[in-house]
């Protein structure tokens, strides 16, 4: 903290230059200031604390741990006052042991109990000790054979932290009238929720794996050109719906490039299909989720355009996040006052959220014949050019559970995908595509995928090490 304050310190040095003499004092008295907050607070503890041997008092003996901080601390006081600066690591561990002695003076109010108490209490913090052992142990969690599923570690965290609030009720005197039978219980409970745990050790190896794609070395998919990836209707009167999973690791990383293209069947001259994708403005501080829609413009068609209903979100990054995309020529079904012209709008995480694209001209209508005529390629993880091998707005990361659609999905639809039902019938003549990218048992190898229809065949391209099926567990959720 005391560095931040001097780089602010510095800054001013717009108006008075910032001497090594300046920096000098001013981390001395910003030390000092740190080391006098911690002396005052032992010293208040020292003197306002009860002493005795009753139930809920601190024992005489227990001052001399406060005493040996507080004379430990006014040694680095002397030292900072005298000019002798600490380095950030030495300031840490001075004040980190101050409050290391106030954790053992208030834990010493354990010895004013009677012998039994003391023994109850020892061995309830023993027993949540052990179960925190095992959480911690990350080679027991997985999905490996004889590994436990990650959410027993929730399990056992509850029963430890039960196990440490009756320890802290018999140590402040709480609890009065403390019985074995109550310790017996509060044991058995903790071991029979240790025994449940124990028991959803997977019998054979039940391995999830997720796709990566690192765009920013080269990576994409191709999922080739196929007509109904981008024309979903008649003329006028073109519906669909896009709806993946996105898990963001690193944006673009092209220099002043602030889009990341998750999927697109798209060609920018002239304007034609559709992307999904994210972009960053205001330096970074605002976070967009897009779908883009080229459409005729001018009571046309001529002069192709694109609109992009965005919704603004939290950084994406490092978390999985539903996002859905609806494009409608005759109205997105559901708003309430109803909009009969509403041509699109996004999803985030099942909510229709951000702005829509409100179109009252009959003529504003999607239009995907650039791609149909250049049969551009769908992609994920960028875009490609009119030239069909340069990568634009690249990025690395995860994409599972891509949905394409004819028509609108319906709110209720969305949100059940959102809320992680994923399954869809392959038969469903509405489905015009499907890639779940997340595949359960053995690690999938080669560099082709075919989709849930049976229909379609995904293409991992991009230099070796560009893509790779990574275990579940080991991606941020």
């Amino acid at each position: 903290m005391f560095l931040v304050l001097l780089m602010i310190f510095c800054l001013a040095g717009a108006f008075s230059a910032c001497s090594e003499d300046d920096k000098n004092e001013y981390i001395t008295d910003t030390q000092l200031s740190i080391l006098q907050e911690n002396h005052a607070s032992l010293t208040y503890l020292l003197k306002n604390s009860t002493y005795g041997t009753a139930p809920g008092t601190y024992p005489e003996a227990s001052k001399t741990i406060l005493s040996n901080a507080i004379a430990e601390l006014e040694t680095s006081i002397t030292k900072v006052k005298s000019g002798e600066l600490f380095d950030e690591a030495a300031l840490e561990a001075i004040v980190a042991k101050a409050n290391q002695a106030i954790d053992e003076f208030k834990n010493s109010k354990y010895y004013n109990l009677s012998p039994v108490a003391q023994q109850f209490i020892s061995n309830l913090m023993a027993k949540a000790d052990l179960l925190r052992e095992m959480i911690s142990d990350e080679a027991l969690w997985g999905n490996h054979k004889g590994q436990y599923p990650l959410e027993g570690k929730a399990a056992l965290e509850s029963a430890a932290e039960e196990l440490e609030a009756l320890a802290d009720r018999i140590r402040t005197g709480a609890i009065t009238d403390m019985t074995q039978e109550i310790y017996d219980q509060a044991i058995a409970a903790g071991d029979k929720k240790l025994d449940e745990v124990k028991a959803t050790a997977w019998p054979e190896d039940n391995l999830i794996w997720n796709l990566f794609v690192d765009g920013n070395n080269g990576g994409y998919i191709d999922f080739g050109y196929k007509e109904d990836f981008v024309r979903f209707g008649g003329d006028d009167h073109q519906n669909f719906t896009i709806e993946l999973w996105v898990n963001v690791k690193e944006f673009c990383s092209k220099p002043g490039e602030d889009n990341s293209t998750f999927l697109a069947s798209f060609v920018n001259s002239p304007r034609s299909g559709w992307r999904v994708q994210y972009r960053k403005v205001n330096n970074g501080n605002e976070h967009w989720l897009r779908g883009s829609m080229a459409h005729w413009q001018n009571e046309g068609p001529s002069d192709p355009q694109w609109w992009e209903p965005r919704a603004i979100v939290s950084n994406p990054k490092d978390k999985w996040t539903h996002f859905a995309f609806a494009v409608a020529d005759d109205g997105v079904p559901g708003f309430d006052p109803p909009q009969e012209h509403t041509k699109s709008c996004v999803f985030v995480n099942g909510s229709q959220t951000g702005e829509v694209i409100r179109v009252g001209e009959p003529w504003r209508t999607y239009i995907e014949d650039g791609c149909v005529e250049q049969q551009m390629p769908m992609t994920a993880f960028c875009r490609l050019d009119a030239d069909k091998a340069t990568r634009e707005e690249y990025f690395s990361g995860y994409i599972k559970y891509i949905r394409i659609w004819k028509g609108i999905r319906s709110r209720d639809d969305i949100r059940t995908s959102a809320q992680g039902n994923n399954d869809v019938d392959p038969n469903d003549p509405n489905l015009v595509a499907a890639w779940d990218f997340e595949v359960h048992g053995s690690q999938p190898q080669g560099t082709t995928i075919s989709d849930v229809t049976g229909r379609h065949i995904a293409t991992l391209k991009g230099p070796q090490g560009s893509s790779e099926w990574v275990e579940a567990t080991t991606i941020a959720q």
